[in-house]
């Protein structure tokens, strides 16, 4: 019984765990060109505990029709829809 509990406790954090990573609070960036992609693997020390927490940060730059760059950050899906020298945002469509 303790390691049916213990299983279903674990299933429910990893899922809550997966949501919370997967959600889409980003802001969509400015229409344009996909000129450079670029991630970072970030990692914060945690308040309450010594673990360190370590994610993948995902970045886009385009450059809109006035030959402006803009970087900003996306999903992880959206950074592997978008290729260089797509158009951002229909890319994401494919």
């Amino acid at each position: 019984m303790r390691r049916t509990l213990a299983a279903l406790g674990a299933a429910l954090t990893t899922t809550a765990l997966l949501l919370t990573a997967c959600s889409d609070t980003l802001e969509q960036g400015p229409a344009g060109r996909v000129v450079a992609k670029d991630r970072h693997y970030e990692c914060r020390a945690s308040s309450s505990r010594k673990a360190r927490r370590c994610h993948w940060e995902y970045e886009l730059t385009t450059r809109d029709e006035h030959g402006q760059q803009h970087e900003f950050e996306v999903p992880s899906l959206v950074y592997n829809d978008c290729r260089r020298g797509s158009a951002y945002p229909s890319c994401i469509d494919r």
